[in-house]
């Protein structure tokens, strides 16, 4: 595969010759970390999802949030966590509250260019009241769950425990102890049996994999005998689970013969959970924490428009993009795009010329505030400042897959020996792990990169993380309408 600091690629006049708006599907794997593909990791069996990335274009610096409702949140409204309060934790079911109001989402925007559009699987964005639901922000469907962690299976959530699976707002008891992911790829069929040829449509695929509680069916397990590690061998029975799903997805589109006129979009929403059986080696971290290994997650663009395919991009790209992005597919104006405050950028045009310079030079990783001192990680070209205060070290965490292995890889240990509170300036051009702390080399540069970071925190939302509150049950499922 060639490696490239940019992509060149265009719509084929040949399959798009009518000019007609492409149909879109964007997939978000939980929890997926950047050793977790196939493409990275031959340990992991994900073939559908290496295919699609092999024969499209891959991104590696793809950079998403530290934790789910944070990414969902950018996602879907293209603006930075920090600037709506979203920077801090993941919702919990029991919090009165939801994404912001006051920002219009992604399919808001779509409908406006006269997509379908469609949501399934995990929403995560606050449920409390219609208001907040997929339905009320743009979807025509939702079928999945509204909260952030179930059973795969019963789609129970603890804490308290209640039933959360949904149909269009109402609770589908019919799909209790069937394989979240089966249902899943059964829903998207569906979806493109029924689809209307005269509209183009928008599928968000939010898979339920690889997030804990990992317990995928005997047949994905049995494909990996040799791996010790039951969490380890657990994770990757999930993993393969929702890549077949994937493969499904695009089987549908080609039976249908709406693949030739569809841009696949895949991404994981924050790195690997090692304790949950996720790797992100060998970048540094895990999700939840500002390093690479938790902010930088495998994805990719696959579609047939794609002219060039097979490369590899080290453009710098944020999860904020893809609404921009996605909405100049859809046949708005970049007047259009530029009359809103994204926070992202239209990536579009500089992958399609590798003349044009990078359109993307910064990227706010994130940006909060802790008892007074401004934490984060900001990235400007090449360099990364990281101001980073968590309740554990961030680590390298070796894969549980080379422990029979006596070669290299274990003379590599994973460290464990950094403060709680930690400031770094590290140059990821030459140190993508974060290994060399440039503080005390690169004063002017940490100095200014600190300056900027404060600047940025002038505009900052406080968080909105207010205390969970009885309620939310009824008849042994989650419903909304109780805050």
């Amino acid at each position: 595969m060639q490696l490239a600091s940019y992509v060149s690629f265009a719509f084929s006049h040949e399959t798009n010759k009518e000019g007609k708006q492409p149909n879109i599907v964007l997939i978000a794997a939980d929890d997926f970390g950047y050793n977790d593909v196939g493409y990275h990791n031959p340990y992991v069996l994900t073939p559908n999802i290496d295919e699609l990335a092999r024969t499209g274009i891959i991104l590696e610096k793809n950079y998403v949030q530290p934790l789910c409702t944070p990414t969902r949140s950018a996602l879907l409204t293209g603006v930075y966590p920090y600037l709506m309060g979203r920077q801090g934790n993941p919702l919990m079911n029991m919090q009165p509250t939801g994404l912001t109001l006051d920002k219009k989402l992604l399919p808001q925007y779509l409908k406006e260019q006269g997509y379908v559009t469609h949501a399934i699987g995990k929403w995560h964005l606050g449920f409390c009241k219609e208001e907040y639901l997929p339905t009320s922000r743009g979807f025509d469907s939702h079928y999945g769950y509204w909260g952030g962690i179930e059973d795969y299976l019963t789609h129970t959530s603890n804490l308290p425990s209640g039933y959360d699976f949904v149909m269009n707002n109402v609770t589908d008891w019919t799909a209790e102890n069937i394989y979240s992911e089966h249902l899943f790829a059964n829903r998207f069929s569906t979806i493109i049996q029924e689809n209307n040829a005269s509209n183009p449509f928008f599928v968000y695929m939010a898979h339920q994999a690889t997030h804990t509680p990992l317990d995928p069916p005997e047949q994905y397990l049995d494909l990996y005998p040799d791996i010790e590690d039951d969490t380890r061998k657990s994770f990757f029975g999930t993993a393969t689970s929702m890549d077949f799903q994937v493969g499904r997805m695009v089987q549908d589109l080609k039976d249908s013969g709406l693949y030739e006129n569809t841009i696949i979009i895949f991404l994981g929403d924050n790195g690997g959970l090692p304790r949950g059986g996720g790797n992100n080696w060998p970048l540094r971290g895990e999700k939840g924490q500002v390093y690479e290994g938790g902010v930088r997650t495998p994805g990719f663009i696959h579609s047939p428009l794609l002219n060039n395919s097979g490369l590899i991009s080290t453009r710098l790209t944020h999860v904020t993009d893809w609404l921009p992005t996605i909405l100049h597919l859809a046949g708005a104006t970049q007047q259009q795009i530029n009359s809103e405050q994204f926070s992202g950028v239209n990536q579009w045009d500089s992958l399609l010329n590798p003349s044009i310079p990078d359109i993307r030079t910064e990227i706010v990783v994130n940006l909060d505030d802790d008892q007074g001192e401004t934490v984060g990680a900001l990235i400007q070209g090449k360099y990364k400042l990281v101001k980073y205060s968590g309740k554990a070290a961030s680590d390298w965490f070796i894969p549980p897959e080379w422990n029979n292995y006596t070669r290299e890889f274990n003379t590599r240990k994973t460290h464990r020996n950094f403060k709680q509170t930690e400031i770094g300036l590290y140059d990821l051009s030459t140190d993508e792990e974060e290994r060399i702390n440039l503080v005390e080399a690169l004063p002017e540069i940490f100095d200014a990169m600190s300056l900027r970071m404060e600047e940025l925190k002038l505009d900052m939302v406080e968080r909105d993380e207010p205390h969970q509150i009885p309620g939310g049950i009824k008849d042994g499922a989650w419903t909304t309408g109780w805050c």
